[in-house]
């Protein structure tokens, strides 16, 4: 009895062999499991926000600006009779506005929205017509048909160099330019409410 004791008491002093480390995981410790649910624990924050940017705080909509103080200053300044636009799509926001002299004429330029969110500007000017079309629609922009619309006789541009149409009207010392990508009922519709 006292060797059996003897056995296992030495047993018991013996060293414990070292453990082997445990083998690690592809992807530096992390499973594909892990990995997708950090992601998206950060995106559904995020498509959360962006919906509630969208839905509470209008963030599709344009950010319009006040461009009654540009048309009061091209009125006051500018050598041209300006014309601005009344009823119907004067309801649309102005993205964009701004008026001043340039080295060979004054320049009045109004972005707009119109309601199928596409985009118009208005462009009025008493620099050179040759210049002013050139830079505004291109020089391979090609003329159209000539149309009256509130009266005037405006110039269709079926293509100019955006890839957008255009309108344009040449009188009183002024050239009024409508362009854009908005449909052509929506230009004509501008062009008309022009006064």
């Amino acid at each position: 009895m006292e060797h059996v004791g003897t056995v296992d008491a030495r047993a018991a002093e013996a060293p414990a062999k070292p453990a082997r480390p445990a083998a690690r995981r592809s992807g530096g410790g992390r499973s594909a499991r892990d990995m997708a649910l950090s992601i998206a624990v950060l995106i559904i924050p995020i498509f959360l926000l962006l919906g509630v940017y969208r839905v509470f705080f209008a963030g599709d909509d344009p950010i319009a600006v006040d461009s009654s103080q540009t048309y009061a200053t091209a009125k006051h300044d500018a050598p041209f009779q300006v014309l601005e636009p009344t009823g119907g799509p004067a309801g649309w926001p102005s993205i964009s506005a701004t008026v001043g002299k340039v080295t060979d004429g004054w320049v009045l330029r109004v972005s707009y929205v119109p309601p199928a969110k596409t985009g118009l500007q208005l462009v009025e000017s008493s620099r050179p017509v040759n210049a002013l079309l050139a830079d505004e629609l291109g020089s391979t922009a090609r003329p159209g048909a000539l149309e009256s619309i509130g009266g005037r006789p405006w110039r269709s541009y079926p293509s100019v160099h955006t890839g957008a149409r255009a309108l344009v009207l040449v009188d009183n010392g002024r050239t009024t330019i409508v362009t854009g990508t908005a449909s052509d009922s929506d230009l004509r519709a501008f062009a008309a409410s022009l006064h």
